[in-house]
């Protein structure tokens, strides 16, 4: 059929051109057919589906293959889509749990409009780019996550964004449309695009676009999901027996496992409290319900080689990324304990040892062995946000060699990551520096994730192959957007007025991930809405603001304060400033530099106090931190240190010489709840970067670990399971 009349819209010429917008001439009279024969041309018409299935097999191995590294990692499985796309989706994110009981957040739908929309649909949403990239901000998206972008026409605005938007995160994505050549497609890293042509009733993509479209999420999740081990060769051994039909369910796979009568299975699974894996390892053992959970944490939950064998017994390519990197096929190391009596997990200081092996935690809350030689705290290592320089180093002016050997001096002090952090300075030297740190970072990405330094050859403090140095997470520039009333040490001639096109100019440079922004300058709101676009955090900071004008930062999308009650407006009674709105928030997440010199004791009290649980340290050091008394560049500016406190010729404090472990004991001279003063180094500045991989202990988790006394005091530090030279 020939249409005359002005052309159409690129867009809707492009649409037309769609497999399942096409019209199917034969079915001109489908709307005269009987009941019987539209029943016959719908069922026959699914043939399709298996097959177009079958064509697309190698492009959805490669998507689980992605999956299961990531999920491996501790990373999450995200699906966004709209409309019946999204909807799949979110069915199949609600399916995982009680399925193969993972955990709560692990896999996830996002659906264009928000839950609401899965019963009611919103209009426009799917043309939403804002939301679309939006709802991956919100939800943390991180390297070890990969999002699942959903779309039969492979065209939809908001999946796009979305997934635009995870790739600048660092994800990895996989777009699964169903048609060919979509933008989706070219989009994604790993595109599925399955073209199951024309529909029935021409463009309604819920018949065979959304059977086809369910059929490839179910065996993502559950391919995933065997490879996990949340299987038993077939059989659903991470069921959550819920209710009397589950609990049959999980009765009779342990009966089928083991070999015992349904009525023993019963018994076995109620003293376990209702987990099959454990309950079949008790029956076929004769161990307790204890000693069974600690074998599978041996094998990360694999039921199979804690029933039938040693991890080292699995062929190299079935074995988790930690076993891989320990030694190409030579086997995998045997469990260690750490020695602890108790660990900080999910919060929470939990009694018991914690084992690790080949890097990675595989059993925390341990009680065997003589519990009497078990002393001290294992925590995640430290996390600082804010790092100009360390041990002679300036990051301004280093070279690939310096950065990589500070990033092993900062492990040595128990930072197991940090964002180096660039002072105002010409675009020139800024440019220069955001390239160097990219250079470095690539050197530690190839050397392994997580932080591979500069170590390797050296020897670690027990004989073990030297530990990698402190991974490099990003970028912080702190400035040029700040105020010259609040610069600090800034150099004034640098700083900018907000200008859109020099901040996407320093945004291009390379991997920022902070910027630091007085919210009261002129064009400043638009520019912190900038950044959130673009998925760079914005901390305010250097600033003069008022209340209001600090509100209006965070409304926008700032995140957190810069060094609070430093280079701000003090606090007053009818005039709170930039302080006093961030501590009243309780949205926002305040750093303060505790080295008793930058801000008094008492309102370190009042901050973690008033900003429970939002509190987080950072050292803001320069390249003097560990030196004693010297003269060193702080950027552009010389600085000189006397009595620990180092300052501008003008008397000007310039960053500080105080160490986070430093920190973190004053906190415990303080009677800062110790809870509050572990976590404000360890998960909350990981939350605030971004990185659910970092600030925890957990099984599956990367050992990096810092040991401490009862006083807080650091006594051993481990990155990757091995140990930090402290000497």
């Amino acid at each position: 059929m020939i249409v005359s009349g002005p052309s159409l819209p690129v867009d809707s010429a492009a649409l037309m051109r769609l497999g399942t917008e096409q019209i199917r001439p034969e079915l001109a009279d489908l709307d005269t057919l009987s009941v019987d024969e539209l029943v016959h041309v719908m069922s026959a018409d699914l043939v399709r589906v298996p097959t177009a299935v079958e064509a697309s097999q190698a492009a959805i191995s490669a998507a689980v293959g992605g999956v299961v590294d990531r999920l491996e990692r501790g990373g999450r499985l995200i699906y966004v889509g709209a409309g019946t796309a999204g909807r799949l989706g979110m069915l199949d994110a609600a399916e995982a749990g009680p399925t193969f009981n993972v955990r709560e957040g692990q896999v996830v739908g996002v659906l264009a409009g928000g839950t609401d929309a899965f019963s009611v649909p919103v209009e426009n949403a799917e043309d939403d780019r804002v939301r679309g990239a939006a709802s991956v901000r919100d939800l943390g998206v991180a390297s070890v996550d990969v999002v699942v972008g959903i779309s039969a026409s492979g065209r939809t605005p908001y999946v796009l964004s979305a997934i635009e938007q995870a790739k600048a995160l660092g994800a990895l994505t996989v777009g699964l449309a169903c048609n060919a050549g979509t933008p989706l497609g070219e989009l994604s890293d790993l595109p599925i695009e399955v073209a199951i042509g024309p529909e029935i009733i021409a463009g309604s993509t819920r018949l065979n676009a959304g059977t086809v479209q369910k059929v490839v999420l179910n065996i993502i999740s559950t391919a995933t999901m065997v490879r996990l081990g949340k299987t038993y060769g077939n059989l659903m051994v991470d069921v959550r027996p819920t209710n009397e039909k589950l609990r049959d369910r999980a009765s009779r796979i342990v009966a089928e496992i083991t070999g015992t009568t349904l009525e023993a299975a019963s018994k076995t699974l109620d003293q376990s409290g209702w987990r099959p894996k454990v309950a079949a390892i008790m029956e076929m053992r004769g161990v307790s319900a204890e000693v069974a959970v600690e074998m599978l944490a041996r094998h990360e939950g694999r039921l199979r080689p804690a029933l039938e064998g040693d991890l080292a017994e699995r062929p190299a390519s079935e074995r988790p990324p930690a076993a891989r990197a320990s030694g190409a096929g030579a086997g995998v190391a045997a469990p260690i304990r750490l020695g602890v009596e108790r660990a900080l997990i999910d919060g929470q200081l939990i009694d018991g040892d914690v084992e690790m092996a080949n890097g990675v935690i595989i059993a925390v809350g341990l009680r065997g062995g003589d519990a009497t030689s078990r002393r001290g705290i294992a925590i995640p290592g430290f996390i600082d946000g804010q790092v100009n320089g360390y041990a002679g180093v300036d990051i301004l002016h280093a070279d690939v060699a310096s950065l990589l050997a500070m990033s092993n001096a900062l492990a040595r002090d128990g930072v197991v990551a940090y964002q180096p952090t660039l002072i105002t300075s010409d675009f020139d030297a800024t440019a220069r520096a955001v390239r160097v740190i990219q250079e470095a970072m690539e050197i530690q990405s190839a050397q392994g994730a997580g932080g591979a330094g500069g170590a390797r050859g050296a020897r670690g403090a027990r004989g073990e192959q030297g530990a990698p140095g402190a991974e490099i997470l990003g970028i912080h520039l702190e400035g040029p957007f700040l105020s010259p009333r609040r610069a600090g040490t800034h150099p004034v001639e640098h700083l900018r007025v907000p200008d859109p096109e020099l901040l996407d100019a320093l945004l291009d440079l390379g991997k920022v991930t902070t910027m630091t922004i007085a919210p009261e300058l002129d064009g400043a709101i638009p520019l912190i809405e900038r950044c959130h676009e673009r998925g760079v955090a914005v901390w305010l900071g250097h600033s003069a603001a008022q209340a209001s004008e600090a509100e209006a930062g965070f409304d926008a999308g700032a995140s957190a304060v810069t060094h609070l009650f430093n280079a701000m407006e003090p606090i007053f009674a009818r005039q709170p400033g930039l302080a006093g709105a961030a501590l009243a928030r309780s949205d926002v997440t305040v750093q303060l530099i505790v080295d008793g010199v930058h801000v008094d004791d008492s309102m370190v009290r009042l901050a973690f106090s008033a900003a429970r649980g939002r509190c987080v340290l950072v050292s803001d050091t320069i390249a003097a931190a560990g030196m004693g008394d010297v003269e060193v560049d702080l950027g552009d500016v010389p600085v000189v240190v006397r009595d620990g406190v180092a300052r501008r010729a003008d008397g000007t404090l310039a960053g500080s010489v105080g160490k986070l472990r430093d920190g973190l004991r004053r906190l415990a001279r303080l009677h800062i709840a110790p809870l509050d003063a572990l976590c404000s180094v360890t998960a909350l500045p990981a939350a605030l970067l971004g990185r659910s991989d970092l600030g925890g202990l957990a099984v599956g988790s990367r050992a990096n670990v810092a040991i401490l006394d009862n006083d807080l005091t650091l006594e051993r530090v481990l990155i990757a399971g091995r140990d930090v030279d402290l000497a």
